[in-house]
């Protein structure tokens, strides 16, 4: 487990990052993360960087596009975030030529990470002691730096040190102002846009497409594009132009065919420079095939810069990706999966997954939510395949608490029911939907971390 100088030291960062959590874009500030970066002596220069932005598929993307580099026989950090136990687990490193390492699914109790290649405890607190009164001094002149500021130049100056060949980073909010968005980056992937975090990005498409577009920002670099928008791609394809880049964009010059998406699996081809034949993923679904097919651009794009990639690395890399609570089936009799679907537009993917894995089938939904979500919005889009809804509250500050009264007033036509504890919450589900039925647990990846461990009573 993290030591006691780790979590009370990352607590004061978390206090303060809270803060702005409502507050106008102008409180982010990148010039935070310069100074940081140069107290830890800019190890960013000594790294290259693949960068992905976007709404939806994000992390799935960037555990496509790591594991095919690592296939390939790079070793190659990984930035993720949110994290479902341990804050470590933004923070791994891919050593090449290793068999994938499985995801853990013990009781919470005890477990420090979910994968075995995060950075281990010690590695943290001693990077955490050598700048600690270097990041003070910095505070105390009057820089108040975020907890996601300090973890990002924190796991890029531990990249550094173990010497990786590419970091894949994940922007944690937008794109423009994320801390992500210091670093030089060879190649760019845009995941699908749609509506989350319009308090600070603003409440059109268009508007969330150019916070998202700021990390396209050199002429140097390649840009890859997931199917978009109607409104998002003219953002997306200006800022090209502006930067004089012409952009890869799957579903034209990078395309998918999708054969087949079972209960655990999707099997699909690629066209990109090379011809991908009969790939399958572990990720199942159509949006995680695209989201493989936006990984592959990207990889087919660092070729550019001197990475070698071949068929067998694709293929590979696609077939060994994990990343949890993607639709991820934990238990059966009944059949239980976790999705941390949370807004409107991915309820809706979950719901086309679900309806191309189970046809026709139902399920029992335990719901839990942030406190800044569409929590009607998004239960709404549950209605069509939802046997019952179950209300409930993972045990995390930013949980909200969702009232039946209101959410019936939503769907009147679905049986709604509330549970205070998640473990709770999935007894009941686990009842309602007897032995041969489905249920699925979504809203956040908070209520999903807690499901995973869950242990029926």
């Amino acid at each position: 487990m993290a030591s006691h100088f780790v979590d009370e030291y990352l607590e004061t960062f978390l206090n303060w990052e809270a803060r702005l959590q409502h507050a106008a874009p102008a409180s982010f500030s990148l010039d935070r993360v310069e100074r940081l970066l140069c107290v830890f002596g800019r190890p960013d220069e000594r790294l290259r960087f693949a960068h992905v932005a976007g709404t939806k598929g994000k992390g799935s993307t960037c555990a496509f596009l790591a594991s095919i580099l690592q296939a390939a026989g790079y070793r190659v950090g990984l930035y993720t975030s949110p994290h479902l136990y341990s804050v470590r687990e933004r923070i791994r490193i891919l050593e090449p030529e290793k068999a994938p390492v499985l995801p853990r699914r013990e009781a919470l109790e005890g477990v420090p990470t979910l994968f075995q290649d995060c950075i281990p405890d010690d590695h943290m607190e001693c990077l955490l002691r050598h700048y600690h009164d270097a990041i003070e001094a910095l505070r105390q002149a009057g820089t108040q730096i975020t907890f996601y500021e300090l973890i990002t130049v924190l796991a890029v100056a531990y990249f550094a040190q173990r010497n990786v060949e590419i970091v894949v980073l994940e922007t944690g909010l937008g794109g423009r102002l994320d801390a992500t968005n210091v670093f030089e980056t060879s190649v760019c992937g845009l995941t699908p846009v749609g509506f989350d975090h319009t308090h600070l990005l603003g409440m059109t498409i268009e508007k969330i497409a150019g916070e998202k577009a700021g990390i396209i920002k050199a002429p140097f670099q390649r840009v890859a594009l997931a199917p978009q928008a109607p409104l998002a791609l003219p953002v997306f394809e200006a800022r090209c132009r502006e930067m004089g880049i012409c952009p890869s964009i799957v579903g034209e010059d990078v395309l998918c065919q999708i054969y087949g998406i079972s209960q655990d699996a999707v099997t699909f081809d690629v066209q990109g420079r090379r011809l991908y034949e009969g790939l399958a993923a572990p990720l199942t679904g159509a949006h995680q095939a695209q989201n493989a097919a936006l990984a592959i651009a990207m990889a087919e794009d660092l070729e550019m810069f001197g990475f070698v990639l071949t068929e067998e690395a694709v293929r590979s890399g696609v077939g060994k990706v994990t990343w949890p609570a993607r639709f991820e089936r934990i238990a059966i009799d009944p059949v239980t999966v976790i999705d941390c679907a949370h807004t409107v537009e991915s309820a809706r993917v979950l719901l086309a997954t679900m309806g191309s894995a189970y046809p026709g089938r139902r399920a029992v939904f335990v719901v839990g939510m942030s406190a800044d979500k569409d929590v009607c919005g998004f239960v709404s889009a549950l209605a069509s395949r939802a046997q019952a809804i179950i209300l409930t509250r993972a045990g995390h500050p930013r949980s909200a608490d969702l009232s039946p009264v209101e959410i019936g007033k939503v769907v009147p036509e679905i049986e709604i029911a509330a549970s205070r504890h998640v473990g709770e919450a999935m007894d009941e589900a686990r009842r309602l939907a007897g032995r041969d039925g489905i249920v699925v647990v979504t809203g956040s990846v908070f209520v999903c971390a807690e499901a995973r461990v869950y242990v029926p009573v």
